[in-house]
């Protein structure tokens, strides 16, 4: 889910609308991080910000460039800076930091031309141990400890808590400005309900000072691309509904602190953002009239986002085996309250993370222990919890403050605006769908976007099923100039989500490969499937380009008997020309022409024409191959004494378990797109169930698509990569080519007239060919569902190929065709099987 925030501000700079809303003079001095270093005499990165309209500027700060060493900051490179109006509150803060003999400086502060009162306001500073409602504990907690292990500061929120870690023991203090036994109490009641967080204590009997252990490698946040985090969400969402379920009857348990149903900051928004006072005017009236008032009363955790659970991602946390270690931590504000704020809470975070499955793995955990409310009360909750994290961007001091701001109150108003496009957990499949595997409930994306390797970011191009030694993946590096580096093997394990990445140009089961490298300094890989194939392009200086396949040993005879069987379609097109083999390689002549997968224009007539010679040229190769198979004899062409590699002919049955076979694969690796791919699944298994068997077999390229052809004008068209032709129907080669242009058009590779043009040309062939509508629809509905599964391992195409396949069911369309120019015009397959 999207929302569209204005690049430049209508009212200024957004620290003059920072200093408008403070309303003291002065308040650039510790607004703007220029001047407040300079006024502190060393150079600080402000942390937080509390303004109080009128009242007082509150800054946290740490010194800029200081080593954020893991864990935590020294304790003096943390400190505050406060702008006061009252002369009371300043004569306290002295008097304090005077009793616990602490030092806190005060600064001369800007003046307004005619002061009311001719007092204030004061502008002080100090470091955390001299804060005004926090130095006394802190300063108590620096006398228990020994010379030269001074706690580091985790967190610093100035004058409400601090959480330092104390390094000899490596426990973890968490000290208030406020008595801390209502956390104490939630916290021993998470317990006894075996929910996962961390036992708190009082330090030393204090009741404002906590203490824990540190645990676990990160929070689901920062571990967002880890594999294991997606099932760590579904799991929290079980987690919550036992929360959200447990028996509180009796309980002396105090309320969440979570603030009124409507948020109070909404004032604060709107008067730190006039222009947008109407907007936010607009929301509450929405939220008041959705919100639920009379909901029942539930244990909750009160702030529920990713950063707060901690997650152990050691070797021994293997999804489906056993229970996944997390932690749900900070429930300062968890108590009695409506169970909505949680739900909310969570999605709000995760869509302005960028996390949507992340979102919808929770929902799906809980849902399967507790019934999640309606579509338009998660959205109500979620824009609450939107506009009450809305000055969440400022208080954090970000640089992108205001654009973050004004996202929160955008994104609060899609929400509200389109309920159904939260990244909910897919309903129950129709009875005709394939049943969820054991992953779908996760949600999880096996298959990264990218890989962290050696210092350097590499890319997933692509990924293939596992073949018993793990995902094999294709990675390639991108450059900041555009450029990329050489393709490289790799291996993901998919229990644990290990990724072991190959050196440029070397596979174990591959020894082929670095041998034509080292023979032909400056060939380049152009496509590698590690274990299985890889393709290298070389052209020593004054010689003619040559591609060479490799395959594991033993192997290239195979590749030689697939391409002698596929005889027929040489002449109609061209073929590339063998010149060498052994035991592993096959070297290929190359074959010049415009590979069509570019495009060509339409307006002069060239897109048309490429398409329609590679089409009759097809229409002869099926031609040629029935009449050398029907020379044969009958049994020949009923497939049962053809030609070696022959045997079988490949139908509608055999196309039906290929799509079978793909869906389990993608399902493994997509679990949130399963839904979608069964249902393609199930609706093309349905079609080709209609279609006859084959009673005219010809050879087929099985594989037939806009990257295996290549055009020139005056010459035939060529054809690449005929080691998947067999004898079969030839409404499946026309069927492939016609569901590969609307993929094309999907992807915004082609233009629609380009895709509607290699449309016009396929049915002109198929009528020709006598290949009727329903047949050629059956087809092309298989291969739509297919490449949604084939394209499931690639993750620059895993959230579209969701909405190809959404094009078999017209009453499931993807909701990303509502935005995009491109997608909204597509009609559904049925619509366009009914158009034929």
């Amino acid at each position: 889910m999207t929302a569209t925030v204005p690049s430049v501000h209508p009212l200024g700079s957004p620290l003059g609308l920072l200093v408008d809303h403070a309303r003291l003079p002065g308040a650039e001095q510790v607004l703007d991080p220029a001047r407040l270093s300079a006024l502190l005499g060393r150079e600080v990165t402000p942390d937080r910000v509390r303004i109080k309209p009128g009242a007082s500027v509150l800054v946290a700060h740490r010194a800029a460039g200081s080593a954020e060493e893991t864990p935590g900051r020294p304790l003096e490179d943390v400190g505050w800076v406060q702008l006061l109006a009252s002369a009371d509150k300043r004569h306290n803060l002295l008097s304090r930091a005077a009793h616990h003999r602490v030092e806190v400086l005060e600064h001369p502060a800007e003046q307004a031309a005619e002061p009311a009162d001719g007092n204030g306001p004061f502008l002080l500073s100090g470091g955390i141990d001299s804060d005004p409602r926090l130095g006394g504990e802190i300063e108590r907690v620096l006398r228990r400890q020994k010379s030269g292990t001074a706690p580091r500061v985790l967190s610093y929120n100035p004058g409400r808590h601090a959480v330092l870690l104390l390094p000899g023991t490596g426990e973890v203090l968490r000290v208030a400005s406020r008595p801390l036994d209502g956390l104490l109490q939630v916290v021993g009641h998470w317990r006894e309900l075996g929910l996962p967080t961390l036992e708190q204590r009082r330090w030393r009997g204090r009741s404002t000072v906590l203490v824990g252990e540190r645990w676990g490698h990160g929070d689901l946040a920062a571990l967002a691309p880890h594999p294991l985090s997606m099932p760590a969400a579904t799991r929290l969402g079980g987690i919550i509904a036992r929360l959200h379920a447990a028996d509180v009857s009796g309980r002396p348990l105090p309320a969440a602190r979570i603030g009124s149903p409507i948020p109070a900051t909404s004032a604060d928004v709107a008067d730190l953002l006039p222009h947008r006072a109407q907007q936010i005017e607009h929301l509450v009236a929405r939220l008041r009239s959705v919100l639920p008032t009379d909901g029942p009363q539930v244990l909750i955790h009160g702030d529920l986002s990713p950063d707060q659970v901690l997650l152990s991602v050691d070797e021994t946390a293997v999804p489906g085996q056993g229970r996944l270690p997390l932690r749900v931590v900070d429930l300062d504000r968890s108590g009695l309250g409506p169970a909505g704020v949680d739900l909310g809470s969570w999605l709000a975070s995760c869509l302005l993370a960028g996390v949507e499955e992340q979102a919808a793995a929770f929902l799906g955990g809980y849902a399967r222990r507790r019934a999640l409310p309606a579509a338009e009360e998660l959205a109500a909750w979620t824009a609450r919890a939107l506009l009450a994290a809305a000055l969440d961007p400022l208080r954090r001091y970000g640089a992108d403050w205001l654009p973050a701001v004004e996202r929160r109150l955008a994104l609060a108003e899609a929400v509200l605006e389109r309920p159904e496009r939260l990244p909910l957990p897919a309903p129950d499949r129709t009875a005709d769908a394939p049943a969820p595997t054991p992953r779908e409930a996760g949600r999880a994306p096996l298959v990264p976007a990218r890989v962290e390797h050696d210092g350097a970011v590499l890319t997933v191009r692509r990924a293939w099923a596992d073949d018993g030694r793990g995902l094999p993946l294709e990675l390639v590096e991108e450059h900041a100039d555009g450029e990329s580096g050489p393709l490289r093997g790799a291996r993901l394990e998919a229990a644990t989500g290990r990724i072991t990445v190959y050196e440029a140009g070397s596979d174990p089961r591959l020894p082929g490969l670095a041998r034509v490298l080292a023979a032909h300094p400056g060939a380049v890989v152009v496509s590698h499937r590690p274990g299985k194939r890889a393709v290298v392009r070389h052209g020593e200086e004054g010689d003619a380009v040559r591609y060479v396949k490799i395959v594991r040993p033993g192997r290239a005879a195979r590749l030689l008997e697939a391409i002698a069987r596929a005889e027929d379609f040489t002449g109609p097109f061209r073929t590339a020309r063998v010149l060498a083999a052994d035991d592993d390689t096959v070297t290929f002549a190359e074959l010049p022409g415009h590979l069509l997968h570019e495009g060509l224009p339409v307006a002069d007539g060239s897109w048309r024409r490429a398409w329609r010679d590679t089409l009759e040229a097809w229409s002869a190769a099926v031609r040629a191959s029935r009449r050398r198979l029907e020379g044969m004899g009958e049994g020949a062409a009923d497939g049962h004494a053809a030609a070696p590699g022959h045997e079988t002919v490949h139908g509608p049955e055999a196309e039906a378990a290929v799509l079978t076979a793909w869906c389990e694969r993608a399902d493994a690796v997509d679990p949130a797109g399963a839904r979608a791919r069964g249902r393609a699944v199930a609706a093309a298994r349905r079609e080709l169930a209609r279609v006859d068997g084959v009673e005219r077999p010809a050879l087929i390229h099985r594989d037939l698509h806009d990257k295996q052809i290549l055009w020139r004008p005056g010459e035939p068209p060529a054809l690449l990569d005929v080691d998947t032709a067999a004898l079969g129907d030839p409404a499946l080669d026309v069927g492939n080519l016609r569901a590969h242009a609307l993929w094309r058009e999907l992807q915004g590779l082609w233009s629609p007239d380009q895709a509607e043009v290699v449309r016009e040309e396929i049915d002109r062939a198929a009528l020709h060919s006598g290949i009727g509508p329903e047949t050629l629809a059956a087809y092309e509905s298989g291969t739509i569902a297919r490449l949604a599964c084939v394209y499931a391992f690639r993750p620059q195409w895993r959230d579209l190929a969701r909405t190809l396949a959404a094009t078999l069911d017209p009453h499931h369309l993807s909701a990303a065709a509502d935005e995009s120019p491109s997608l909204g015009g597509t009609a559904t397959h049925l619509e366009r099987k009914m158009s034929r």
